[in-house]
């Protein structure tokens, strides 16, 4: 359960709780509909209240979002030791290494990082908990990996990703070399699935829009490294957006064609994280210091 409390000031004196809960502690319509119906979602001063309840000053507003845990046959915890990067009372960010699957999928039920996430809390909480993964990373894909322990956070990050206030930074190793008027630049692209495919994405006009800046922070006479920011997440987004600038990844199974150079996996790497802490607002950057060894 992750509770929010605030003391009601002077300039509060007569407003009507619910917009003390949209202006004080920053809650959603639909964040405030959810507490409504729970047994101690809303208090004031120890006492439940309807949302047009009248605020007085030093009054003790308390807000307790509960998450209800998963009965049997949900997500089964797996004990295994995360590399974890930050820790607070709503985050927990760790360094995924590649081969491992996020979240769980055909295939893979019982050994992926939310499984080992999920059994790190329960030893933490001593019971069950939900465990909810933001910002995805595919199998091959190394780096930062984002998973809000509560509602509440994984509410606030969503608003984050679509206002362009979470997002990450990530390391491709790219075939070929860009030519000196292309080293930075932006790539915009629509994206949608390859019909048929249950995987693969491709460039196409009736897909969904998709933006990818990037520099070229070095190259050799076969590859290049190239840092690239996503403006949107859409499935495979970096991949198909190099492949289609000619300079597709090395070791991409789907959009490659390795020449001189192979890659035991597709090289890219989740460098950075940048976000806000979801309840108390201050600036995080998050970084990933694995040993990112494409080749």
């Amino acid at each position: 359960m992750r509770t929010l409390e605030y003391h009601a000031v002077p300039e509060d004196e007569g407003v009507r709780l619910g917009l003390i809960l949209e202006r004080r502690l920053d809650l959603s319509e639909r964040q405030i509909r959810q507490l409504k119906y729970l047994p101690q979602g809303i208090t004031v001063n120890g006492v439940r209240q309807r949302i047009d309840h009248t605020v007085h000053c030093m009054d003790m507003i308390r807000v307790s979002f509960s998450d209800q845990k998963r009965k049997s046959g949900g997500l089964l915890p797996l004990k295994k030791a995360l590399c974890i990067l930050y820790e607070d009372m709503d985050l927990l960010i760790v360094d995924k290494p590649a081969g491992e699957v996020c979240h769980p999928a055909h295939g893979h039920y019982q050994d992926t990082l939310a499984n080992q996430a999920a059994a790190y809390l329960q030893e933490q909480e001593r019971e069950p908990s939900l465990v909810r993964c933001v910002g995805r990373l595919d199998k091959d894909t190394s780096g930062v990996l984002l998973f809000a322990k509560n509602r509440l956070a994984a509410g606030r990050l969503a608003e984050q990703k679509e206002a362009g206030i979470f997002y990450k930074e990530y390391l491709a190793l790219t075939q070929g070399v860009f030519p000196p008027k292309e080293r930075t630049g932006e790539i915009r692209l629509p994206l949608a699935p390859v019909e048929g495919s249950l995987m693969k994405m491709q460039v196409s006009p009736q897909g969904k829009e998709a933006i990818t800046h990037y520099e070229v922070l070095c190259c050799d006479r076969h590859c290049s490294l190239v840092l690239c920011r996503i403006r949107t997440g859409r499935t495979h987004q970096i991949r198909v957006h190099m492949a289609a600038a000619g300079h597709p990844l090395l070791g991409d199974p789907l959009y490659g064609n390795d020449r001189y150079i192979t890659s035991s996996r597709t090289a890219l790497h989740a460098w950075k994280l940048h976000l806000r802490q979801p309840v108390t607002g201050e600036q995080l950057t998050v970084e990933s210091f694995r040993q990112y060894m494409f080749c």
